[in-house]
């Protein structure tokens, strides 16, 4: 199992925009962190390389510097291996992704080849997952078999934000194209947040209570895995009264008005300021 986050993707497409105009394909290094299903890809970086007949040549000293430079900064983290670009759908690997596989199995272990299709066949983004295996032949290597892994889109919390407001932005821009966002136009206040975190949070709660209500009444047949992710979750809940929640509630609602108009005061008093200054 591979987890990609969306800002690989972003940064594998902006890498391949930018590439020069006679380099059929980019590629670049993985990532992130094993789990014990599999991997979870967090973060790549472009890796210089040239394509050439039989000749590959890929920046050793520079995938060197630049992981050991990012595990610096997520110590966490660790290579997982390498992505590269297609725009042929229908031509994923080729024998020069052969020997850049034969590169990266020697900088970690059992490295992952992520393939971009950057044909947008269908309107999307076409996104494999590969390791490999050696074929030998007694001792004598042979070829390399590389076996297809389940690829899913994972997002935390803050990139999920993220995600909701360019899908948004896009939906407007599409109702409207003469109307262009700009500044913070197209970003929601804290409030508006806010509500629609709750709205959300009461549609799971409605979903989880039905779930309960069918098995409780037979209608439907328990799963012990959705049982204990619920009890879990009840597990995490704080025993508060609902009168000293609410109060809460409201006292951190007004704190956050507060810094809001202490903010915009600020800001007036600085613009009043600076035309002042400009008038003398």
């Amino acid at each position: 199992m591979v987890k990609i986050h969306p800002v690989v993707l972003f940064s594998i497409l902006d890498h391949y925009i930018r590439r020069n105009e006679d380099q059929p394909r980019v590629i670049g290094a993985l990532l992130g962190v094993r789990t014990a299903t599999g991997v979870e890809v967090k973060n790549c970086f472009p890796v210089p390389h040239t394509e050439k007949d039989d000749v590959v040549a890929v920046g050793k000293e520079f995938l060197k510097q630049m992981t050991d430079l990012h595990m610096t900064v997520q110590s966490n983290e660790e290579l997982l291996g390498w992505y590269a670009t297609t725009a042929d759908h229908s031509v994923l690997i080729n024998h020069q992704s052969c020997w850049i596989q034969d590169f990266f199995t020697n900088e970690c272990d059992k490295p992952l080849h992520l393939v971009v299709d950057t044909s947008l066949t269908g309107n999307s983004i076409g996104v494999k997952g590969f390791i490999s295996n050696s074929v030998q032949l007694g001792d004598n290597p042979l070829a390399a078999a590389f076996t297809q892994l389940k690829v899913e889109t994972v997002c935390s919390e803050t990139e999920r934000i993220g995600m909701d407001l360019m899908i948004k932005a896009k939906g407007r821009s599409k109702l409207d194209p003469s109307k262009q966002i700009t500044n913070s136009e197209g970003i929601q206040s804290e409030i508006d947040g806010l509500q629609q975190s709750i709205a959300r949070l009461l549609a799971m709660l409605e979903t989880v209570s039905a779930y309960v209500d069918d098995v409780v009444a037979n209608r439907r047949q328990p799963d012990p895995k959705i049982g204990t992710k619920i009890a879990s979750v009840i597990s995490m809940v704080p025993n508060i009264k609902p009168e000293i929640f609410a109060k809460s509630f409201r006292s951190s609602i007004q704190d956050m008005l507060m810094v809001v108009y202490l903010t915009n005061l600020t800001r007036t008093q600085l613009a009043v300021a600076e035309g002042i200054g400009a008038t003398r």
